[in-house]
């Protein structure tokens, strides 16, 4: 249905399709108030029960209850009126033999003296029979029963009395104690809440079409709004609005819309589970801590996600420096033997020249020997001849 006229003018070609739509009537007795056409394509009827039973009357959590509940406050009405008889004696009398007004007014006083007539029976109390020690089980079975058919056991709910021991056995018992309400949950709660997720998409699409300015903020941190504009009007050169940025009732949305945010957990289990799994090493501290109950964990796992940016710079940078210092000692390690070398070779070169120097000082020595042995021989020779000589 088209309602604004001067878009019908500018209509070149309009195909027909045919979606869902709710028609509600208003009835009163006999008489029809009114009908209108809802904008809604789903059924805006959501039921939250505990059973179908194919009627429209569904079975409601309490129901199985009724009849052991009227068990038990039956019985409790019995020991009370018993006990009631034990404190309030009856008595047996031969007629005559008491005042009997002043028996019905003093009887149940505490330290009253009662008299009766001599030549008379003494009056006998009338003691009411004692239960039955079976009876007294009918009430703990019927709370056994009670919490039996309900799924939720006196040890989820605190009593230590009938709780395991070991805390293993406390974390199990809990865990097979809550599935039949997680089947519920299942089964009833979450369509239930998909349900009406989709009928309150289809609500506020048809409700909100003005220019609307949300601010969200977030349960874990209140300090935190996030800003969201719909139906934002814009305007053209005449100052006349032409279409609208964000249009909410025209929108379709690619989502998907689940309930499960209502799912009982153990939170002390989870949290374990999710501490051991930090341990190990599956998991990391943002999604350890994502699971918690922390305030403002949202500005936390900031923090640690710049924490972590920080962290990824400073360990490439100390990569870096580590690769440096492994080549800055390579590099002191070169340069050593390089010395080393150096200080061989000037050694060696030293002896080198110092033998050098001691073999020339020899091969002079030994030419100077020789030479002068050779002049004293000549020597000698002519000293002989000059004797020879002289004597001659």
């Amino acid at each position: 249905m088209i309602q604004d006229e001067n878009l019908v003018t500018n209509i070149v070609d309009a195909i027909k399709f045919y979606e869902n739509r709710i028609k509600m009537c208003v009835v009163v007795g006999d008489k029809l108030l009114y009908e209108t056409i809802l904008d809604v394509k789903e059924y805006p009827i959501i039921p939250f029960v505990y059973q179908h039973t194919g009627t429209p009357f569904a079975l409601g959590a309490v129901s199985p209850l009724v009849g052991k509940q009227k068990e038990l406050n039956k019985a409790h009405q019995i020991m009370i009126h018993n006990a009631n008889l034990a404190s309030n004696l009856r008595w047996m009398y031969e007629e005559g033999s008491v005042p009997e007004e002043e028996w019905e007014k003093y009887s149940s006083s505490p330290g009253a003296l009662l008299k009766y007539r001599q030549g008379f029976t003494a009056p006998q109390p009338v003691q009411p029979l004692p239960l039955n020690s079976a009876f007294y089980g009918i009430t703990e079975n019927a709370k056994r029963d009670m919490e039996y058919t309900s799924g939720i056991y006196s040890s989820m709910q605190g009593d230590t009395g009938s709780s395991p021991e070991t805390y293993r056995g406390l974390l199990a018992m809990d865990e097979y104690g809550t599935r039949r309400i997680k089947s519920w949950m299942q089964n009833i709660i979450e369509p239930s809440l998909e349900h009406l997720g989709k009928i309150f998409k289809d609500f506020a699409q048809s409700t909100y079409q003005a220019h609307k300015v949300f601010r969200i903020v977030n349960p874990n941190n209140i300090d935190e709004e996030t800003q969201v504009e719909i139906n934002v009007p814009i305007y053209n050169d005449l100052g006349n609005s032409i279409k609208k940025w964000n249009d909410y009732a025209t929108s379709r949305f690619d989502i998907r819309i689940i309930g499960g945010s209502t799912l009982p957990l153990n939170r002390w289990a989870l949290m374990e589970e999710y501490f051991k799994w930090y341990q190990s090493g599956l998991i990391d501290d943002i999604a350890m801590i994502a699971e918690t109950d922390i305030r403002n964990k949202e500005s936390i796992i900031k923090r640690k996600s710049v924490y972590m940016q920080l962290r990824g710079q400073l360990e490439e940078m100390q990569g870096l420096i580590t690769d440096r210092e492994g080549t800055i000692e390579t590099l002191e390690r070169q340069l050593v033997q390089s010395g080393i070398q150096s200080k061989v070779q000037n050694a060696d070169m030293k002896m080198q020249k110092s033998l050098l120097e001691t073999e020339t000082a020899q091969s002079m020595l030994r030419n100077k020997l020789k030479s002068d042995t050779t002049t004293k021989i000549k020597e000698l020779g002519l000293a002989v001849a000059d004797a020879k000589k002289k004597q001659q």
